[in-house]
């Protein structure tokens, strides 16, 4: 599993406490609760123990809780609910903060990508018709005819 921040694993202990004190009132086994929520036992026994290094991913652990209250009577989204309202993880206000500061360089590339497609535009076009840029783009004299024969005897 991935390191938890000090809050994760308070909340996490609150949660499995609570959890395990109910199911001991009710005096269900674990064995139980495994067979009914389909999680293995071993993980419930950790859960409970608080040997969370033991478990997997807390996105996990919050299908395991919330499947784990469902089973004992609990509103069990209500507690996979405040494991992810009452945590936030440490690495999402680093990115957020990184975010930020990554804004201002994305104008430069932008200004550079830009400069680029009207360069490689205008090579394509010498490459397609180089007469088109050789040529003046206003003719000598305005008579149509001399336009036409102009270009015919080109």
């Amino acid at each position: 599993m991935t390191l938890l921040n000090e809050a994760q694993v308070e909340q996490l202990k609150e949660i499995t406490t609570h959890l395990r004190q109910v199911r001991q009132e009710k005096s269900i086994s674990i064995e139980e609760i495994a067979a009914q929520t389909l999680i293995r036992a071993g993980v419930l026994q950790a859960l409970e123990e608080e040997r969370f290094e033991e478990l997997p991913e807390l996105i996990f652990l919050q299908g395991f809780i919330r499947r784990y209250g469902d089973a004992l009577g609990l509103d069990g989204n209500a507690l996979s609910y405040s494991l992810i309202t009452n945590v936030v993880p440490q690495e999402s206000k680093n990115a957020h903060n990184n975010l930020d500061n990554k804004g201002n360089s994305y104008i430069p590339l932008v200004l550079t990508y830009i400069l680029l497609l009207v360069g490689a535009s205008a090579g394509l076009l010498h490459i397609l018709n180089p007469q088109l840029t050789s040529q003046s783009v206003t003719p000598e004299d305005n008579n149509p005819q001399s336009i036409v024969s102009n270009q015919a005897n080109k």
